[in-house]
Order: structure tokens, then sequence, then C-alpha cells
């Protein structure tokens, strides 16, 4: 199934990426909603849902192969050394995920699943009343920089949005329960308050 997977998305590398993460967009949403927010079925936002699978879909599949495979190969090589995945991380996380990523994502979800001017997402990310940027970089801390090592130095490019899929299942949980204020990861001292 993998090598069957693998040759497809080969020869088509962008319906591949869009496919693989509208699927799991669409489940770790499913799964933030119905689990971790305990939402009955009659509950569930099918509309945030949709917002979730697409925004996975044409981001995470489809330009985030774009930025791991074919940006960051021209900026930083092909080769899958230390110090080239080095380099590709901190370009991640210092550059693409606080500047693009995460205010990309607030701003769809604040105008699909809120209707909300798209500055709205940017105003909680960055605002003077919520920073909410900090608890997001934090947890993406905790995650993605060693999954992101450990992909671009071991992982064929045709098979990286694949992990990088699997691994967001969870992570898109968490970020859908963060920005709907669920705070799946808040310290229980800060509950009481």
């Amino acid at each position: 199934m993998l090598r069957r997977y693998r040759t497809i998305s080969t020869k088509y590398p962008l319906r591949t990426a869009f496919a693989t993460c509208f699927i799991k967009g669409s489940a770790a949403d499913l799964l933030a909603q119905t689990v971790v927010e305990n939402k009955s079925k009659s509950q569930i936002s099918w509309r945030r849902n949709l917002s979730f699978a697409f925004f996975s879909g044409a981001y995470l599949g489809i330009a985030q192969h774009g930025i791991y495979n074919v940006i960051f190969t021209r900026a930083f090589g092909s080769s899958q050394t230390f110090q080239t995945a080095v380099k590709k991380v901190a370009a991640d996380f210092f550059i693409h995920v606080p500047f693009v990523y995460i205010p990309l994502y607030y701003a769809f979800e604040q105008t699909v699943v809120f209707d909300q001017n798209p500055a709205a997402g940017i105003d909680i990310l960055y605002g003077k009343d919520s920073l909410e940027i900090i608890p997001v970089m934090e947890t993406y801390a905790k995650i993605w920089p060693g999954v992101h090592l450990i992909n671009f130095m071991f992982v064929p490019m045709e098979l990286r949005i694949a992990v990088i899929a699997t691994v967001s299942f969870a992570w898109l949980t968490i970020l859908s329960s963060i920005s709907h204020g669920t705070a799946l990861l808040e310290d229980e001292n800060d509950r009481k308050v």
C-alpha cells in the first residue's frame, strides 16, 4: 500500500497532497469537536469541519508541498544532511509558521467559520488583548521541529507530506481546540482563575 501511495504521490503530487490532507483535516476537526469539545452529532459544525478540511488540503497539502519540497529544496538544497535539515527546520519555525501558516489559518478560519473579517484572525494572534501566537508557537515547538528534522533527513520527498499529514492529525486537533477556546493544553491552575 505504501508503494502504491508513493507511486501516486510521485505521479500526482498536488492531487495526492490535497486529498491526503483534506481527509486528515476533516477527521482531526471531527475528533476535536466530538471528543475534545464533547459535542453530540447534532451539535457538530459541518461548516467548521469543511473549512478545516479545505484549509488542510489546500494549505497543508498543496502549499506545504510547494514550500517543503520545492522552495526549501531550491533555497537550501536537496541534501538530506543534518546541516541542511536544520536550516529547513529553522526557516520553517522562524519564518514560515509564525508569519505565513498560522496567520493564514486564523484569517481563513475567521472568514469561513465565524463570518468575520480576515483581520480578526490576525488580531487574535498578534493583538494587544489576545496574543495567541505564543501558546500556538509553544505547542508547535513541542511537536514539529523534531518531526521536520527527521522528515528532511530520512524521508523521501514524495512521502514527506504523508508523514506531515500523519503527525498533523494530532496537531490539527490541538490547533482546532486552541483556536476555538477549548484550551486542550491549558494548565490546570489556569483553569481555576
